[in-house]
């Protein structure tokens, strides 16, 4: 009987454990992410936000806004949580003097994952070296288009913020489709 309860305790252990399906916090992580929403969702899936929120010593909670087409002006709200898919919301858009294509981006075609993975690594390594924050940590990882926007390039930011613990502060990191820093606020 002790034997078959260990079995079953080992057994469970091992599931949960491979469950878990959090992302590595760097362009590895990232990359790993753009192939499991292109995975679940189609390589021609249209984006508002991906956001990724770091849940502290759990799975990272994985929430997106999307469409497959975009000229419906209806999207489904979509969030990840210990590997599993769950519609959160439908989502209906109002646009007045565009496309509805010119506020939402594709992936490795507008918006690359990858960038936002080496986004990710660049914050967390000027807290490290410029606070001494030897524990900093992304606590949120997101791309967005935003409301308002006169082209993808000036109107699509990346944003990274990281919390060091040990000094008390979140720093949030803002930067634009290139890569380029465009805001830094404590």
């Amino acid at each position: 009987m002790r034997l078959y309860v260990y079995s079953v305790l080992i057994l469970f252990f091992l599931c949960f454990a491979s469950c878990k399906s959090g992302f590595e916090h760097n362009r590895a992580g990232m990359e790993k992410l753009n192939t499991e929403l292109k995975n679940e969702f189609g390589a021609d899936t249209w984006y508002t936000s991906i956001e990724l929120v770091n849940n502290d010593g759990s799975d990272d909670v994985i929430t997106v806004d999307k469409t497959n087409d975009p000229n419906s002006l209806k999207q489904e709200q979509w969030s990840q949580f210990h590997g599993f898919w769950d519609k959160k919301a439908n989502i209906t858009l109002s646009i007045q003097g565009a496309e509805p294509k010119a506020f939402m981006f594709q992936l490795d075609k507008e918006v690359s994952l990858g960038m936002m993975g080496t986004l990710m690594e660049r914050s967390v390594e000027k807290i490290r070296s410029e606070k001494n924050a030897d524990d900093a940590q992304v606590v949120l990882a997101q791309v967005r288009a935003s409301n308002q926007m006169n082209s993808k390039s000036q109107g699509i930011k990346y944003t990274v913020s990281v919390e060091s613990k040990k000094i008390g502060k979140h720093y949030h990191f803002v930067y634009n489709l290139d890569g380029s820093l465009n805001a830094l606020n404590e």
